[in-house]
């Protein structure tokens, strides 16, 4: 997660209204209208002559103790960065509010959490017999259809390379010294123990794996120094039927939660699937053995 994004929401959660660099202003009110993803409703209005609301920079400035300045350059980065993110058909998530996306009209519009989760539930229910029977009258499921791909974007593919596509079979090795190479090869490339990835390496592991092993890896998304943003992080990704999960270590200044998506994962394939994962959630991924 980038750290602006809570800030964002921290700054929501306290004042209730924030402006976005040409994205538009957001309003929230009330308390929480779902304990399990700490959604609270709001209204969005687009605006692509908006410009940032200038507390904002001082209230992170005051979180982060940097020069006003330098915070003003980041976070003007980071919308820059968010308004791209959004063009090419993805979301941008204001987190405990919802996701902004482009509609068909070329304008951003607010996705609450609730909103997204239905539809993703209804895009994920199997086909049946009877629903085929029924296309002619099925204009409700086009529907519902089509907002789960607007808010879905392009992550749908990457969903499906993660969570639905089968793992191919595994090459036929070839003999003599190629053979032994193969099968004396350790985790390579990101995944390598040895060289490459230290997340793996900082593990109590010392087995060595053959690419053709199979492990249990933690795809480790975001790190957080709060319990509640990785309890209701991690119980929205569930109830969108992810595997996530969290845990916590001891630094000088306090306990960091590490939240992660667990994937049962051939050696061979971390590498493509940690990409994968990055480009489903839109964020840089670590990996590391699962320990739990």
């Amino acid at each position: 997660m980038n750290r602006y994004e809570q800030f964002i929401s921290d700054f929501l959660a306290e004042y209730k209204e924030v402006s976005l660099e040409k994205i538009g202003v957001i309003k929230t009110s009330g308390g929480y209208v779902d304990e399990a993803t700490q959604s609270v409703p709001a209204d969005f209005r687009f605006d692509k002559n908006a410009i940032t609301t200038p507390e904002l920079v001082d209230f992170i400035a005051s979180r982060t103790g940097k020069l006003k300045m330098l915070i003003a350059s980041d976070l003007e980065s980071h919308l820059k960065q968010a308004r791209e993110f959004i063009n090419i058909g993805k979301t941008y998530e204001i987190i405990n509010v919802g996701f902004i996306k482009k509609n068909i009209r070329g304008e951003y519009e607010l996705i609450p959490y609730s909103q997204a989760l239905k539809a993703q539930k209804n895009f994920n229910k199997p086909v049946t017999k009877s629903v085929s029977a029924k296309r002619n009258n099925s204009a409700v499921q086009i529907f519902t259809l089509l907002i789960v791909l607007a808010i879905l974007g392009g992550l749908g593919y990457e969903a499906y390379q993660f969570f639905l596509k089968p793992t191919p079979p595994n090459e036929t090795e070839t003999t003599g010294t190629d053979s032994t190479k193969k099968n004396d090869t350790a985790l390579s490339k990101d995944t390598s123990v040895s060289t490459a990835n230290k997340s793996i390496a900082d593990t109590t592991q010392t087995k060595a794996y053959n690419n053709a092993d199979s492990v249990l890896i933690d795809y480790i998304f975001e790190t957080t120094p709060s319990l509640d943003r990785a309890k209701a992080r991690t119980a929205q990704l569930k109830k969108f039927g992810n595997n996530a999960g969290y845990d916590s270590t001891q630094t000088d200044s306090g306990k960091v939660y590490s939240l992660f998506l667990s994937k049962p994962t051939k050696i061979s394939d971390t590498l493509s699937t940690k990409d994968s994962i990055a480009k489903f959630l839109g964020k840089s991924i670590k990996i590391k053995i699962a320990q739990h």
